[in-house]
């Protein structure tokens, strides 16, 4: 790629699936943790970008896709390309000519295949992430980092806990300290020494103040953390370090807050929906997914696959 090409979300995406390998530096600690932040960043994107139940849209209409340029962009822009008789809903931005309302006249929408051109607002709906138009790509990479760097912190916290001190010795007594450190992790009852090292000061212990308790601690942050990362981005979740505690003002507290969240990403959303029906005659509809829906969701796919199965096995019986 050439070094003047802007990156984009679906360069970043593919990366490894086009260029092979995942292009990280030899340096085990830090690509630990550049792995983790990849994970958490995959993980919460994915949430992000399914937030939202579209009905009513055209076939031809990949909401996925709208949804992860919403995610990376803050825009979508819909309309219906008449030198293709179908409807888009593509990347795209301002022709920076704006009316008194600060609303584009004008969009240059964007292919992925870097095909563009310019549509006029009045042949075309502006679907935006929310009323500042901002996308909410910080929050996911700040929490990602926050979330890698927790991880990595309670690994290697973990794995100190079973070494807390560093022996020093003198030459001539590593073969004795490599056994007593051996049978330390073998968990001996007893170890057994030579009478005659009590009187040789050629041991000496390095305390690295390693507590348990820390690792836990780092735990609670963790779910402290995963739950305020939800309710930006208006997941319902529950605190459940102190969940037998929650009592019922909590409660409805922390589900206004998510609430709140909610209409921040999805008044805009409702806004284009309004607008495309009124421009387009079509019935489009959105809304957040909930828990309810999601698992009838999950239902209905395994009862599908389930069906398939059975009409597979009927016709091989037959």
């Amino acid at each position: 790629m050439s070094k003047n090409k802007r990156p984009n979300g679906a360069t970043d995406l593919y990366h490894a699936h086009m260029n092979g390998g995942s292009g990280f530096q030899n340096n085990p600690a830090a690509n630990r943790q550049v792995i983790m932040e990849r994970m958490y960043f995959r993980i919460l994107t994915e949430l992000a970008a399914n937030r939202f139940k579209w009905s009513g849209m055209p076939p031809e209409i990949d909401v996925r896709y709208m949804e992860l340029c919403l995610y990376y962009t803050g825009l979508s822009v819909f309309f219906r390309d008449e030198d293709y008789d179908k409807y888009f809903a593509l990347k795209g931005g301002s022709t920076n000519y704006l009316n008194m309302m600060d609303n584009p006249t004008a969009f240059v929408v964007i292919g992925n295949n870097y095909v563009s051109k310019t549509v006029s607002a009045k042949r075309a709906v502006p679907i935006w992430a929310n009323y500042l138009r901002m996308p909410d790509l910080d929050i996911v990479t700040i929490y990602s980092q926050k979330f890698a760097e927790l991880d990595r912190t309670i690994e290697i916290n973990s794995k100190n806990a079973r070494r807390a001190k560093v022996v020093a010795v003198a030459e001539n007594g590593r073969l004795t300290a490599s056994n007593i450190t051996r049978q330390i992790d073998e968990g001996q009852s007893a170890i057994a020494v030579a009478a005659a090292m009590q009187d040789l000061p050629f041991l000496s212990a390095l305390d690295l103040g390693i507590d348990p308790k820390t690792v836990t601690e780092l735990s609670v942050l963790k779910a402290r953390l995963w739950n305020e990362c939800m309710g930006y981005l208006g997941i319902e979740n529950a605190n459940q370090d102190k969940k037998e505690r929650l009592v019922a003002s909590e409660v409805d507290a922390n589900n206004d807050q998510t609430s709140s969240m909610r209409r921040v990403n999805l008044n805009a959303r409702e806004m284009a929906a309004t607008q495309i029906n009124a421009m387009f005659g079509l019935n489009v509809s959105v809304e957040y997914w909930t828990d309810a829906e999601r698992e009838e969701a999950v239902s209905n796919a395994i009862s599908a696959t389930e069906s398939g199965n059975d009409s597979d096995n009927d016709e091989v019986e037959k």
